[in-house]
């Protein structure tokens, strides 16, 4: 069980493009939130020295733990975890997931309705999400 409590996706100028929270921690959505938003600071003092685009683990607390992916155009990922299960998951694991996430994310964009920059909002996106939730149980 990986324990993925949610992902989240801002633009290069911190504007949020998308949020999923898991519905197991629906009632928790605040303080993931100004979890995520820590993690966001760390996002970029790790863009300015990375060499790759996962970025590894960004912030933990006694609750969730996240991790970091950037684009090449600078487009920040998040990931949150519980921390609970974040512990006994490996480096390669994790970077499958945002593997998937981030084909998932490839694949919305290329829609040729989208605007980039604007906030997503997919069927196919939320599937793809809810997907990597249930492979996470």
């Amino acid at each position: 069980m990986l324990g993925v409590v949610g992902f989240f996706i801002y633009a290069k100028e911190n504007a949020r493009l998308f949020d999923s929270v898991n519905p197991r921690y629906a009632q928790q959505l605040l303080e993931i939130e100004m979890f995520t938003f820590c993690s966001l600071d760390i996002v970029d003092e790790k863009a300015a020295k990375a060499t790759e685009m996962f970025l590894g683990q960004l912030y933990n607390d006694q609750k969730w733990r996240s991790f970091g992916f950037i684009t090449n155009t600078g487009v920040r990922m998040i990931l949150v975890l519980d921390a609970t299960s974040a512990a006994s998951l490996k480096d390669q694991e994790i970077r499958l997931i945002f593997k998937r996430f981030h084909g998932h994310y490839c694949n919305t964009i290329s829609n040729p309705f989208y605007e980039i920059g604007t906030p997503m909002q997919s069927k196919w996106f939320d599937e793809g999400i809810r997907d990597l939730y249930s492979i996470s149980e």
